[in-house]
C-alpha cells in the first residue's frame, strides 16, 4: 500500500468525521423552509388567501368597430310625408304596406305604408306583380332587392334550394337535385347571404335582453389548390339570448381579443340604450376585457399607501359577468364551477332566478343555452362537426352559410321550447289529434315579429333604406 493511497484514506475517514458532526445544522435549515412551504399550501387550500379586487386598468381597451362609428357621419333625419288617404273606389285587395318606391328623385322614396303604391297586375302573365308610385308614376317589380330578381328559375326551386341549404345540404349536392350549375347555386347562396344581413340589420334593434350568453365555436375549412396541404381551421363566435333563443350575432374568425371586440360590440349594436344585460360567458379571457371596454368608465381614487389620486377605467356599476369553469378528466366534464368577475353574487343569482333558471351542477351559472344552440348550428351548417363534407373554403363562404342559417333560424325556424298552449284544442279535418300549440320562432318570442315567417316572407322582404317605426312584423 503506498503513501498516496494512506493519505487519500485518512482525508476520506476525516470529511466523513466532519460530515456527522456538522449535519444537524444542514438538516435544520432544510427542515425550516419544509415547515414553510407547507405552511403556505395549507393556508391555499383553505381559501384563507382571498382574491384581490379589480384595481382598474390604467388605459382604456380600444376597439376598433367603435372608433369607425364616431368617424362616420349620421344622416339627419328625414321627415316622413303625409299619407295618401284613398275614400273612394274599390277597396284594394293586394297589401303594399312593406312596399316603398325605388326612385331616388321621388318624395315617397323609402318611406313604407304611406299610400303611394297601388297594384298593377301581372305583366305579359308573369309570376312576379307590377307596382306603381302613384306619386311619380314609377312602375317596378315587387323583386328588386331580392334573390328573385331578374331570376328565370321558377320561384320554387330557389326556395327550396336555399331551404335545402339552410338544413346542411352542401352545394353541389343541391346543384345536382335542382339540376342547375354548381356557380348558380353558390350566387344564389351569396345574394341571399346578403340578403339576411340586411333582413336581421333592418329588424333586430332596441332589445331589452336581461341575459346574454357567449361561446366559441371550432370550425373546419377545406384546403385550396395553391394554399398549404391540409385543412385549416377558424372559430365562429355566436351571443344568443337563452329567453327568446334569439341568435344575436355570429362572427368567423380567429381566437383573439379583437374577434371578443368585435362579438360584444354586435350584441351592443341589437341592445336598446342604457339596457346592460348580464353576461355568462366560458373562461376565455379576452371576453373580460371586451365587455370592460364597451361597459367601463373612468374613475378617480385617492391610494391608500401614497395618497395619490390614481385614474382607473373601472366597470360600470350595472355590469354583471360570470364566468363557468370545466373541469375534465378523460375528455369528460367532471365538476362545473362559477366564477363572477364583475358585479356581485347576489346579482347574479337574483338576474338568474328572476329569469327562472335553476341552479344546475352546483354552480350559480350556466351557458347550457349556448351550447345547445352549437348543437343546432352544427346540424344546420357543415365544417362546425366531425368529419362532415361540403366544407367551406374560406372564411368568407363559412360566413355566408352562418348569415343565412341566422336568419333563417330567427325568422322562419319554430323552436320547440317556445311553444304556447292553445286555450282549447283546434280538431283536424280528419281523424288525426287536435291541435294543441301555437308554434313560435325565436323572433316572434322576442317581439321583433308577430308570426313566424315563411321562406317566402323572408327573401321578399324589401329592406328599406333606413330604419322605420311601420316595420313588416
Amino acid at each position: 500500500m503506498t503513501v498516496q493511497s494512506v493519505i487519500r484514506v485518512c482525508l476520506a475517514v476525516i470529511l466523513v468525521c466532519l460530515i456527522g458532526v456538522h449535519w444537524p445544522l444542514f438538516t435544520q435549515g432544510w427542515e425550516q423552509r419544509r415547515k414553510r412551504k407547507r405552511s403556505k399550501r395549507r393556508k391555499r387550500s383553505r381559501g384563507d388567501k382571498k382574491p384581490k379586487p379589480f384595481e382598474g386598468l390604467t388605459r382604456r381597451p380600444v376597439c376598433e368597430l367603435c372608433i369607425a362609428e364616431t368617424e362616420k357621419q349620421r344622416e339627419p333625419q328625414r321627415e316622413p310625408p303625409p299619407k295618401i288617404e284613398r275614400g273612394r273606389g274599390r277597396r284594394r285587395e293586394v297589401n303594399t304596406n312593406n312596399q316603398f318606391c325605388p326612385q331616388e328623385e321621388c318624395q315617397y322614396h323609402g318611406w313604407l305604408d304611406k299610400g303611394n303604391i297601388i297594384s298593377n297586375g301581372h305583366p305579359s302573365s308573369g309570376q312576379w306583380r307590377q307596382l306603381k308610385c302613384v306619386v311619380c308614376g314609377k312602375h317596378f317589380q315587387e323583386t328588386p332587392g331580392t334573390v328573385f330578381y331578374g331570376s328565370s328559375v321558377l320561384v320554387q326551386d330557389i326556395m327550396r334550394a336555399l331551404v335545402a341549404l339552410c338544413e346542411g345540404v352542401s352545394p353541389r349536392k343541391v346543384a345536382r337535385i335542382f339540376e342547375v350549375d354548381k356557380d348558380t347555386v353558390l350566387r344564389w347562396l351569396v345574394e341571399a347571404a346578403m340578403h339576411s344581413e340586411a333582413v336581421l340589420g333592418y329588424m333586430m334593434h332596441h332589445l331589452h335582453l336581461s341575459q346574454v350568453q357567449m361561446d366559441e365555436l371550432y370550425a373546419l375549412l377545406s384546403g385550396m389548390r395553391g394554399e398549404k396541404e391540409g385543412r385549416q381551421s377558424c372559430w365562429v363566435w355566436v351571443a344568443t339570448d337563452p329567453l327568446s333563443k334569439l341568435l344575436l350575432v355570429i362572427e368567423v374568425g380567429d381566437r383573439s381579443l379583437d374577434m371578443a371586440q368585435r362579438l360584444v360590440h354586435g350584441v351592443i349594436s341589437v341592445l336598446a340604450p342604457g339596457v346592460v344585460p348580464m353576461f355568462l360567458t366560458d373562461q376565455l379571457a379576452a371576453y373580460g376585457k371586451a365587455l370592460l371596454t364597451h361597459f367601463g368608465s373612468w374613475v378617480e381614487r385617492v391610494s391608500e399607501k401614497s395618497g395619490r389620486v390614481l385614474r382607473r377605467w373601472m366597470p360600470d356599476e350595472g355590469l354583471r359577468y360570470a364566468e363557468v369553469k370545466k373541469q375534465r378528466r378523460r375528455h369528460r366534464i367532471v365538476a362545473v364551477t362559477s366564477k363572477v368577475v364583475f358585479g356581485t353574487k347576489e346579482a347574479v343569482r337574483a338576474a338568474l332566478t328572476a329569469a327562472g333558471h335553476r341552479d344546475q351542477c352546483g354552480c350559480c351559472a350556466s351557458v347550457a343555452f349556448v351550447e345547445r344552440l352549437n348543437r343546432t348550428l352544427r346540424a344546420h351548417v357543415p365544417g362546425l362537426g366531425r368529419r362532415e363534407e361540403g366544407l367551406a373554403k374560406t372564411e368568407e363562404g363559412l360566413r355566408r352559410r352562418l348569415v343565412l342559417v341566422m336568419g333563417y333560424y330567427n325568422l322562419c325556424l319554430p323552436h320547440l321550447s317556445l311553444r304556447q298552449a292553445l286555450s282549447s284544442p283546434i280538431p283536424t279535418k280528419g281523424n288525426g289529434s287536435p291541435k294543441k300549440w301555437t308554434p313560435r320562432t325565436p323572433a316572434t318570442a322576442g317581439g321583433i315579429t308577430d308570426h313566424g315567417w315563411t321562406m317566402e316572407e323572408f327573401l321578399l322582404f324589401r329592406v328599406p333604406p333606413w330604419r322605420q317605426e311601420a316595420t313588416a312584423a
